[in-house]
């Protein structure tokens, strides 16, 4: 395993690819441009320097490490390739009960809707979250982080969206942020007010006049809850006619906007969002030609989700498209408890690679810059340019490509956030 001595200012050294992003910081996304490899900043035989938790420098050792930092404590890499640490945008770790038998189901032919229409997917889990004490959902929570952390992923999105009343929403929120003062990744918490019809309300207008009710959403504000809201924005879940209220309301009180969209059907849920002036869409499997265009256009980012194509035997989101328009696009794992049980973000954004139709340069930028980027976080995070939080990832590979072939079978030699190096064995 490799150490560092203990210092708030030290060298990591002999790193055999340096992977910054520092070029995408300018990079001018547009209409069939894309991100190229040179838009990664890789830098071969390379240094980085840590100084109170942010990167203050990096460079070639072609000519050597500069004469002002040979006395610092040095980090040997040993070859290997470094990048910035990686982000999830998208999952729901905090859940109660066990969706396996659903696996079970799919298998032997069975729709995701012909499940839900049974009193399985989103319902059922509802039901048992509201169930599960608030000890057993404060464990599995840090246990998923955990296995987050473990494949260097050192910025997590976190949904609540299992509660689906104003008081169950509050209670995964307060325990959310609970485990949020003592883990060590940077979370970033969305409140999902709009998963599913709950059995509490007779309609969706009831549900949206509780869920962002002034109270509730006055609470989630002053209690530091929340910095950003969602919904299922689907036909048959909550179409953008009847959630639109809902939005409005939430971002008047002071939250962004993120929204699962066009997943199963054309919804006009991508239009929505651009409308709703969202930061990000995400799904978009059955997304419009004229959906991209208005996402392209209000700068909302398009966040792909293989693993739910996969689990769930979805087409998978094309990235041709999306990058002919002009959209940013990044990959998230959409971790869950039904329709994608997979946590394993570099497998997914390889298997976006195969399937989806991202370039290898594109694979990358989409688990760490274009991830960062979807959440408000580009400035600090997703990148290694002077500056940035000092959050990154020594691999057990020599360049970016031999990691990305691997799929995610290799767990990281180490992984650093604030310059600190964490435990993730």
């Amino acid at each position: 395993m490799i150490r560092v001595a203990e210092s708030e200012n030290y060298v990591v050294t002999n790193i055999g690819q340096l992977l910054t992003n520092a070029p995408l910081k300018t990079v001018d996304i547009h209409a069939g441009r894309g991100i190229e490899e040179d838009d990664l900043g890789l830098i071969p035989h390379a240094w980085l320097h840590v100084t109170n938790g942010k990167v203050t420098g990096y460079g070639s050792l072609e000519s050597g490490l500069p004469d002002n930092l040979e006395h610092l404590p040095k980090l040997d890499a040993k070859g290997a390739l470094v990048t910035p640490g990686l982000i999830d945008c998208h999952t729901h770790p905090i859940f109660g009960g066990d969706r396996s038998q659903e696996f079970k189901l799919r298998l032997n032919g069975e729709s995701y809707q012909s499940i839900a229409a049974k009193g399985g997917g989103i319902q059922s889990t509802i039901k048992a979250t509201r169930a599960a004490s608030d000890q057993d959902l404060t464990a599995g929570l840090k246990q998923h982080l955990q296995d987050f952390l473990r494949q260097g992923i050192t910025t997590v999105e976190v949904k609540s969206g299992y509660g689906q009343n104003a008081e169950q929403e509050l209670r995964l929120l307060r325990i959310i942020k609970s485990v949020r003062r003592s883990c060590p990744q940077t979370l970033e918490v969305t409140y999902l007010g709009l998963h599913a019809l709950s059995e509490d309300f007779n309609s969706h207008q009831a549900m949206i006049a509780e869920m962002a009710g002034e109270d509730l959403l006055k609470t989630i504000l002053s209690e530091q809850l929340a910095s950003w809201c969602d919904g299922f924005i689907e036909n048959g879940y909550f179409p953008p006619e009847i959630a639109e209220p809902f939005f409005t309301k939430a971002k008047a009180a002071g939250l962004k906007i993120r929204i699962h969209a066009d997943e199963l059907a054309d919804s006009n849920a991508a239009e929505a969002a651009a409308r709703w002036g969202a930061k990000s869409a995400d799904h978009l499997e059955c997304v419009s030609a004229s959906g991209m265009a208005a996402m392209a256009k209000s700068n909302c980012v398009a966040v792909l989700l293989p693993g739910t194509s996969l689990y769930s035997k979805l087409p998978f989101t094309q990235a041709d498209a999306l990058r002919a328009t002009g959209c940013r696009i990044a990959v998230a794992s959409d971790f869950n408890p039904g329709s994608c049980y997979l946590k394993n973000l570099v497998m997914l954004a390889s298997l976006a690679g195969i399937h989806a139709g991202l370039r290898a340069a594109e694979v990358v930028a989409a688990i760490t810059y274009n991830a960062a980027y979807s959440l408000d976080l580009q400035d600090r995070k997703g990148h290694l340019d002077i500056g940035a939080d000092a959050d990154f990832v020594i691999h057990r590979f020599s360049n970016a490509w031999a990691w990305l072939a691997d799929c995610g079978q290799q767990s990281p030699e180490a992984v650093f956030i604030a310059g600190d190096l964490q435990t993730i064995n």
